[in-house]
């Protein structure tokens, strides 16, 4: 088995990994994860793969595919993620608006204090 083969299997491993960190919003491990994903593809990738054999290359090729596939699914729940915080911090934009005029109505409007007006009328 070629060592390529085996540091993929561990890429693909930790992308499953990160692709149930970002489904449970844990958004650091998931960051993590993903920085060593990359350093593990980075050395499967700059090994000696200048004449792998025929069952070997479909292996190999097999490997990446799988890889790509992850990598899209990994994509789509990123973005699925960054869209729920986005909503939420647009939700909390506009409570936060309400609770403001809330408190806009509730506050008792102040005496006008002017030196053009006189306090005694």
């Amino acid at each position: 088995m070629h060592p390529a083969l085996a540091l993929l299997d561990h890429a693909i491993e930790m992308g499953n990994h990160e692709l149930a960190h970002l489904a449970a919003g844990d958004v650091d491990k998931a960051e993590e994860v993903a920085f060593g994903r990359a350093d593990v593809m980075n050395a499967a990738l700059a090994g000696d793969l200048k004449d792998p054999q025929g069952d070997c290359l479909d292996m190999l090729v097999a490997k990446l595919e799988e890889l790509k596939t992850l990598q899209a699914r990994i994509i789509d729940e990123a973005t699925r993620l960054r869209q729920s915080i986005g909503q939420e911090i647009a939700r909390t934009g506009q409570e936060q608006r309400r609770h403001q005029g809330y408190g806009r109505a509730v506050r008792p409007t102040p005496r006008i204090r002017s030196v053009y007006i006189s306090r005694n009328s």
